[in-house]
């Protein structure tokens, strides 16, 4: 895959009502990802589990790809479906949607991309 681009298509909803568009240029394939290490914009950081969200809110794994980044060189492309991602706190269960994230390889917990 490498070389291949990952377009992020995230549909407008309650928790991310601006959506999001996005195209990314993949290394490699993706991994799926249940547990990343990250920290909220309300500053709760730790393990957190992640998901795709998709409309009827079902869930499914999230995908991990190594993505080029100008400014880090790889980096770590989560995306989920087309409500996002739903990531939800080990130590407090604070829920939260982004629409999708891009980390240091450092943030995987339980796969490597």
């Amino acid at each position: 895959m490498s070389g291949g681009f990952i377009d992020v298509h995230v549909v407008e909803h309650d928790a991310l009502p601006d959506g999001c568009s996005l195209r990314f240029r993949a290394q490699d394939a993706g991994v799926a990802v249940q547990e990343i290490v990250w920290e909220s914009d309300d500053g709760v950081g730790g393990t957190w589990r992640v998901e795709a969200a998709f409309a009827g809110d079902a869930r499914a794994p999230a995908t991990a790809f190594p993505v080029d980044d100008s400014s880090a060189g790889t980096s770590i492309l989560i995306v989920g479906g087309d409500h996002g991602l739903r990531l939800t706190s080990r130590a407090t269960g604070e829920t939260v949607a982004e629409p999708y994230l891009l980390l240091s390889r450092t943030a995987l917990r339980d796969r490597q991309a």
